[in-house]
């Protein structure tokens, strides 16, 4: 075996998290390796898929609003930094029934912060956003504050600004083992060994392999298959660019979510969750387990049929897709993040099951790794992600 490298910090996995994370402890001027086992910006894992949906009146909990706060902070440093855009600024519509979580729990965010939203009726969407069909007791949510990032361009901007800031950065390496240890944790790569004062585990779907010892992280991390489709647009209605990112919640529970158009041609569209109950056989692109060694099942014409049902609530939008891309979700039991040290495993700082709606975060998350990696701790709100609630 070579002599060991040695450095302040190692991260393991340079994706959403990780290459934020980098980039954050090199321009502190921390000597910093980043590893990872394909190439930053790969579709390999999570962080693929040309954009993310960011909005600050939080369905999912009013107590993320602070977070993601932070993260547009996070994400105009960015910008600034790579001197690229990263963020399109487009409004964000949340629609559904009066009771749902898309609408509920955004006007219950909204109230709570005093986030500027604007609540429109059936016939207040129809006259705004003509490319939704909205059912009669449907209602919709609208921020401003609220958009697209684009995961590619920001992973890529942000290792190459780590790199110009002095971070090492090992591609097309796979770690195979995490050795903890109060004072000089180690990461093993073939017969690579690296040493350094902490190290920061961002590596998604294949957390749990790395970290066999945290077994119990997260409720137990599980790794689901998701399709998303991208629909040509047939010009029956106006630009679909002038459009917001959507979520929908439909009477059934099923949760889906929408871009508008990037490149003039088309619309992409996912399912974030099924309905209640729904039926998780073999075959079926939610909730399917995935090996991430293996990666996801290809899409296929099942999944065209189930993504094009979804466009009955889009005027103008081709039945089906023009083409499709399967990624991963790493989820929790109770799809909120982990993200904190761990004290059964010294040195390390662990960031994971991100459950389908992390990316948003990522700039904020880079942060707040970076700063439990320094310092051992951060003024960021991230209590609520403590890898130890479930003990």
């Amino acid at each position: 075996m070579a002599d060991p490298m040695e450095t302040d910090t190692v991260v393991v996995g340079l994706g959403a998290m990780g290459a934020q994370t980098l980039w954050r402890l090199a321009r502190q001027g921390i000597d910093a390796v980043g590893v990872e086992r394909f190439t930053p910006g790969h579709d390999r894992g999570s962080s693929h898929g040309e954009s993310r949906i960011i909005r600050t009146a939080y369905l999912e909990g009013e107590e993320y609003v602070p977070f993601v706060r932070a993260a547009w902070r996070a994400w105009a440093e960015l910008e600034e930094a790579s001197g690229e855009r990263l963020v399109h600024r487009v409004g964000a519509l949340m629609l559904g029934a009066p009771d749902s979580s898309a609408v509920r729990g955004s006007l219950a965010a909204a109230a709570l912060h005093g986030l500027p939203v604007e609540h429109l009726s059936a016939a207040g969407l129809a006259g705004r956003f003509p490319r939704h069909a909205v059912r009669a007791q449907e209602e919709g949510v609208f921020e401003e504050e609220g958009g697209a990032v684009l995961p590619e361009a920001a992973i890529l901007a942000a290792v190459r600004l780590a790199r110009a800031a002095g971070a090492r950065v090992l591609t097309g390496a796979a770690v195979t083992r995490i050795e903890p240890d109060p004072d000089r944790p180690r990461v093993l790569i073939g017969d690579t060994e690296i040493r350094a004062r902490r190290v920061v585990v961002t590596a998604g779907a294949w957390l749990p392999s790395l970290l066999p010892p945290l077994a119990g992280l997260g409720g137990g991390l599980r790794v689901e298959r998701r399709v998303l489709g991208w629909f040509r647009l047939t010009g029956e209605v106006p630009p679909y660019a002038a459009d917001p990112v959507f979520a929908r919640d439909e009477p059934d529970g099923t949760l889906w979510y929408g871009f508008p158009s990037l490149d003039g041609r088309t619309v992409k569209i996912g399912v974030h969750a099924e309905a209640p109950g729904a039926p998780r056989r073999p075959g079926s692109q939610w909730g399917e387990p995935v090996d991430p060694d293996t990666g996801p099942r290809a899409p296929d014409a099942d999944d065209a049929r189930r993504l094009g049902e979804l466009t009955a609530g889009l005027r103008g939008v081709e039945p089906l897709p023009e083409r499709m891309a399967a990624c991963m979700y790493t989820m929790t039991s109770d799809e909120h993040f982990v993200i904190g040290r761990h004290r059964e495993l010294p040195g390390l700082v662990v960031a994971g099951g991100f459950s389908g709606h992390g990316y948003k975060f990522a700039s904020a998350v880079g942060q707040a790794l970076a700063d439990l990696a320094r310092d051992g701790g951060t003024e960021l709100p991230v209590s609520m992600f403590d890898p130890h609630r479930w003990d």
